[in-house]
């Protein structure tokens, strides 16, 4: 079911132009700013793939430091500092240098997905990475997702992680509501 949802996902996230891509990684970028305007201390962020929102970490916010994904042994670690990055086994860009800080140390993580649903949950690539890695996490976790790939309901497993809150082109999700209530800013 979810290998079914996430080619019909990429179908759609392939559909976008490069320019429509990078219109709206950057009305996704600005809605960033908004939500992490008061935000300090250290934050887990990502380097886009091609059908995932283009961010410009440094201009969201010149308060937070900055922590990108490396895999090592298979597991997500995160490092800060990073000057250079490089291709990973698994084709994304990683950190080749910079200071590893421990989740415990990490205040929020934007954390990148094919799809997210209405209450949070997200779909991946399928090698439960990030589902691993945040597994115990307690700090904020906000989900970025082009709005095309925003879905009513996916699939899921019990140990798939839930953000917070999800931002789009289009909206800002708060999740993390009283039963039942469900708000778009």
């Amino acid at each position: 079911m979810k290998s079914t949802v996430r080619n019909n996902i990429l179908i759609k996230l392939n559909s976008l132009t490069r320019d429509e891509k990078k219109r709206q990684s950057e009305l996704i970028q600005n809605q960033l700013q908004s939500v992490l305007k008061n935000e300090s201390g250290s934050w887990a962020a990502y380097v886009n793939l091609k059908d995932e929102p283009e961010i410009r970490w440094n201009e969201v916010s010149s308060q937070i430091d900055w922590a990108f994904p490396k895999l090592e042994n298979n597991e997500i670690e995160f490092r800060r500092a990073v000057q250079n990055f490089k291709k990973s086994s698994l084709g994304f860009s990683e950190p080749e240098d910079g200071e590893k800080i421990g989740l415990e140390q990490i205040k929020g993580i934007v954390v990148p997905a094919l799809a997210y649903d209405l209450d949070g949950h997200r779909l991946g690539r399928g090698k439960g990475f990030y589902d691993r890695a945040l597994a115990g996490f307690t700090g904020q976790k906000i989900g970025v997702c082009f709005n095309v790939s925003l879905c009513e309901e996916l699939p899921r497993e019990g140990h798939d992680i839930k953000c917070d809150q999800i931002v789009t082109e289009n909206q800002i999700y708060q999740v993390n509501k009283p039963e039942g209530v469900r708000k778009w800013n």
